[in-house]
This record gives structure tokens, sequence and C-alpha cells, in this order.
């Protein structure tokens, strides 16, 4: 008798841990979410003109984020949505630099031309003062 208890709790025990196991986690709607606002303001950034690639790599994710969650395989949906939303950011922050450069260039270009105006030939200079 005591066997069969022992068998009995065995089965049980095994069956719980499976059940356990093959339990679904809960949808990451909030984290796809996230990686979409995170998108959106990369794409909103101009990151389609200054990180082309990274903002293609995060709306890739984001996409397969919504295909994950359609099968309900909610693991692999908020492991994409976490890939698409630091994609998202890279891609923001890679636009935001290449502004800051051009601003840079333009600068850099109005300042030659300041020093190229202010630069007087000689002759100038010595026919001025004749």
């Amino acid at each position: 008798m005591t066997n069969l208890r022992a068998i009995v709790r065995m089965g049980f025990s095994v069956s719980m841990i499976c059940a356990a196991g093959c339990a679904q986690t809960k949808p990451p709607l909030a984290e796809l979410q996230e990686a979409g606002r995170h998108v959106d303001s990369a794409r909103e950034a101009d990151a389609s003109t200054y990180a082309p690639g990274e903002l293609r790599m995060a709306q890739e994710r984001l996409g397969q984020a919504r295909a994950a969650m359609k099968q309900e395989d909610y693991d692999a949906a908020a492991q994409f949505a976490d890939e698409a939303q630091v994609a998202g950011d890279l891609a923001q922050a890679r636009a935001r630099l290449g502004k800051a450069r051009e601003r840079v260039d333009a600068r850099t270009r109005e300042n030659a031309q300041l020093r190229n105006d202010l630069s007087i030939p000689v002759e100038a200079k010595q026919e001025g003062f004749q």
C-alpha cells in the first residue's frame, strides 16, 4: 500500500511539474507597446535618412514580435519586443548623431567662408593705401 501511495505521489508530482513547465507566460502587451513607441520615435527622428539599417532592424523585430504574439509564443514575442526597443533606441541615437554632424559641417563651411571673406588679398590692401 505504501508503494502505491509513493507511486501516486510521484505521478502527481511529475504531472504538476509538467503542467508548470508547459504553462504559458502572460502576453507581453506592455513590452510590445513600448517597443512600438521606440520605433515610432526613431522614425520621427528621421532615422530613415540617418540610420536606415537600424530602423529597418527595429521594424523587423517589431514585426516578428507581433507575429509571435499571434502564434501565442509569448516568450519569443517578449524577446523580439526587447530587441525592437533597443534597435529603435540605436536608430534614434544615430539619427541625432547624423543631424549633429550635419550642423557641425554647415558651421565649418560657414566659418571657412567667413575666414575667406575676411582675408583680403595683399594686392587689394596695397591699392587701398596708395
